[in-house]
């Protein structure tokens, strides 16, 4: 973690532009404070102290530290030399007028990464930790449905493309993960909108829908008044920020405010489960395709070994020698491929939640980089580099389920 945030500080720093004039925006030339130096008279040889009226902008960069080389903003930003007063610095309201992020003496008590603070966003006005907490259920949500869907869908195909090999299912097979591998997945989102959401696709005309299986974009029915807490809305205001997890444990007070017409957590959660099907698929598909490639793979090697061949002279029957006991070692390469699997869902999360107006780690990612926000963009690399990590100790846990040769000391 040390290294990513390391690295991820320096490669932000290298960053063109001008990030205190970001904050600011058109009102950087307002002068909102008066400084003063000490000037020797030449007459007198006395020391003078001259006022100096201070911009915006030049306020933000003295509270920013952009004078100040790497390594001492690095260690502000950690807080590891004193108080972190960086965010201290001035921004522009929606109302068009310049405010400080937080009080001064709010920011005092805070020191930085090793104190738990990470910064406060001038995009969205709030604590970067505030952000991340509403936006990453979002992606997380969408990331591990989509991997519900793509494990079970690859494996199930690679297993039968490897038992039916050169023939045509698996040619067909081999086929379909080729090109589910090779398109662009926004490709995949826009196609998906067109099938399966609109009134052109087909779902009107197999199932005589209106408009379309599934809603084209967002998370929820935009006729229901959701509480929200800042950036993102959720069902209960102390939710969790998974809308399936909340829309199934809303209280009847709370489904009772949100204005629609579900009178059942069942009907709440089937919209939830609705909205969430075109951009999960998006993912889970598109990372099926290189699973059901993997799986084929490995099961054709495994089959190929002493002890498969034992097994059938043994008289066992062709499901069990494949599901008992070739499907398990061949699933053992596929394991290590669960922590790339996340990362990929991730990286992809960020597309497809822009293509489908979800309000997620990858969307707000890209609006805090156009907006020069780059306290956002380390709060999100950071968080997502935790993510990564517990999913590789998932991926270590796993081996001793999966492989009996191994085990966890």
């Amino acid at each position: 973690m040390i290294g990513v945030s390391i690295l991820t500080f320096s490669l932000l720093s290298l960053v063109p532009g001008d990030a205190a004039a970001s904050a600011c925006g058109d009102k950087c030339g307002v002068i909102v404070d008066i400084g003063w130096y000490e000037v020797e008279n030449e007459t007198t040889g006395e020391l003078e102290i001259v006022d100096v009226p201070i911009s915006a902008v030049e306020s933000n960069r003295m509270r920013m530290g952009t004078e100040e080389n790497i390594v001492e903003k690095y260690m502000k930003y950690i807080g590891v030399d004193g108080p972190y007063l960086g965010n201290e610095y001035l921004i522009l309201q929606s109302n068009n007028e310049l405010k400080p992020v937080h009080e001064v003496g709010d920011l005092i008590e805070r020191t930085g990464l090793v104190d738990g603070y990470w910064g406060d966003s001038t995009l969205f006005h709030r604590p970067v930790a505030e952000v991340v907490k509403d936006v990453a259920p979002v992606t997380l949500e969408m990331s591990f449905l989509a991997l519900a869907i793509a494990y079970p869908l690859g494996i199930s195909l690679g297993i039968l493309s490897a038992v039916w090999q050169d023939q045509i299912f698996d040619q067909l097979s081999r086929l379909m993960a080729i090109a589910f591998v090779s398109l662009p997945i926004f490709w995949l989102a826009i196609l998906f909108q067109k099938l399966f959401a609109t009134k052109i696709g087909i779902c009107d005309d197999l199932f005589g829908t209106s408009g379309g299986c599934f809603p084209i974009f967002g998370r929820h029915d935009p006729s229901l008044a959701f509480p929200s807490t800042g950036y993102v809305n959720y069902y209960p205001s102390e939710g969790t920020g998974f809308h399936l997890i909340d829309s199934w444990f809303v209280s009847s007070e709370t489904l009772d405010g949100l204005g629609s017409d579900y009178d059942t957590r069942w009907e709440l959660f089937k919209d939830t489960l609705m909205h969430l099907m075109l951009p999960c698929l998006t993912l889970g598909i598109a990372s099926a395709g290189g699973l059901l490639r993997y799986m084929r793979a490995s099961l054709l090697e495994v089959l190929r070994e002493d002890y498969v061949r034992t097994a059938r002279a043994k008289g066992l029957s062709g499901s069990r020698v494949i599901l008992v006991h070739a499907c398990r070692n061949a699933l053992v390469p596929i394991v290590t491929l669960l922590g790339f699997s996340i990362g990929g869902a991730i990286g992809g999360a960020v597309l497809t939640e822009t293509i489908f107006a979800f309000t997620g780690m990858g969307r707000v990612a890209i609006e805090a980089i156009q907006y020069d926000d780059q306290i956002v963009v380390m709060g999100i690399t950071l968080i997502t580099s935790i993510i990564f990590l517990l999913a590789n100790l998932i991926v270590d846990i796993s081996y001793a389920i999966v492989d009996p040769r191994v085990r966890l000391e």
